[in-house]
């Protein structure tokens, strides 16, 4: 009881030592009865750890079968508490990953984006549809870095976006 959440842990998340397999245990599976339960469980999980934990993204990279198989284990030869949670533990261990994003993506924004900010903003001196927005009143040292940093972060939403979801797997 109460051992530490390795399979977070071994993949470099600071804060999940303090989390304990008895406290994930009884948020997420306590109260399952059947199998779509135990599916919803194990979506509710990783939604809630990709909201909380700010950086890092996991995905389960097993399929329907794999999930079936664990759950007909998990209600029929584990007959305790203790034995279903080492069985959920050592099946995160064997099917979680962390979810790369795209670092040439994230590279070639920030080496872009700065030039493409002073363009922007030196053509919108001269563009009907850019004047309006007065972007000559922001002073180059707010403009450039703030651009940048957006986009940065919209590249980044972006390839969050489009990670595959590895909660409903196909057989």
């Amino acid at each position: 009881m109460g051992l530490p959440l390795s399979v977070l842990g071994k993949r470099g998340l600071p804060s999940v030592d303090s989390l304990t397999t008895d406290k994930v245990y009884e948020n997420f599976f306590i109260d399952v009865k059947d199998y779509p339960g135990f599916h919803n469980s194990f979506i509710k999980m990783f939604s809630d750890i990709n909201t909380i934990m700010p950086g890092k993204h996991y995905i389960l990279k097993a399929t329907t079968k794999e999930m079936e198989e664990l759950y007909k284990d998990w209600k029929d030869k584990a007959p305790t508490d203790e034995e279903k949670k080492k069985l959920v533990v050592d099946f995160l261990n064997l099917h979680v990953e962390e979810y790369k994003a795209n670092s040439t993506a994230m590279i070639a924004t920030g080496l872009v984006a700065p030039g493409a900010a002073v363009v922007l903003k030196k053509s919108g001196q001269k563009v009907p549809q850019l004047k309006m927005l007065r972007l000559d009143l922001v002073p180059n040292a707010v403009f450039v870095p703030t651009v940048t940093l957006l986009s940065l972060i919209g590249v980044r939403m972006f390839n969050l976006s489009k990670a595959p979801a590895k909660f409903t797997n196909k057989a």
